[in-house]
């Protein structure tokens, strides 16, 4: 197929002027890094099949604004952050509605996402490892879990993390740092608690 040798650059200024074949093209070379960021984010994987194809309807929805200033992974990455803040803002409404049909009212919930569930990260070598990794990433602040994802997991450099967030780049320096503390405190109170001796009978 004559898409697949094609520069992405090519893909690109077909696809903005309507080319649909370009465009699925584009989808199939970036759709598994959008999948793998979305799971990570929202931890749910029919909830992330669901963002990742809204992720990629609303860039073809899109596209013929898309002004390459950015690269289309970028951009991209852009799409499926709102799409993902969307998800969160859903999930704590519903967590709201049930805690209070519920007969809570001196303790609401905070909104922060609840922890996805525990699955393998790619790249670690032992399942329990990652499952601890995978589930004090969801247990991160939203923006903080962004700036883990996108940088650790996913590759973004710097400039890319600034164009996708939109934020300043002393402002992804100093979420990062941040967000590289809150994990490795929550790894380390999670294997300090798991080798804590047993007291004696």
């Amino acid at each position: 197929m004559a898409e697949a040798f094609a520069s992405e650059a090519e893909l690109v200024r077909r696809a903005c002027k309507g080319d649909t074949e370009a465009f699925a093209e584009l989808v199939g070379r970036h759709q598994d890094y959008i999948y793998n960021a979305v799971t990570h984010l929202v931890g749910s994987s029919p909830d992330a099949e669901d963002i990742a194809q809204e992720v990629f309807l609303k860039a073809y929805a899109h596209v013929k604004g898309f002004r390459r200033e950015a690269s289309f992974r970028t951009w991209t990455y852009g799409i499926m952050l709102n799409c993902v803040r969307s998800h969160w803002r859903h999930q704590a409404k519903r967590r709201d509605r049930a805690h209070w049909a519920a007969g809570g009212g001196d303790d609401p919930p905070t909104g922060e996402p609840a922890a996805p569930d525990e699955g393998p990260l790619e790249n670690l070598a032992r399942a329990e490892t990652a499952s601890a990794v995978r589930e004090a990433i969801g247990e991160l602040k939203e923006e903080l879990r962004e700036l883990i994802v996108l940088r650790d997991i996913e590759g973004l450099t710097y400039e890319q993390l600034v164009e996708a967030l939109d934020i300043p780049m002393g402002t992804v320096k100093s979420r990062l740092s941040r967000a590289r503390n809150a994990l490795k405190e929550r790894l380390k109170a999670e294997f300090a608690w798991e080798v804590r001796p047993q007291p004696s009978p």
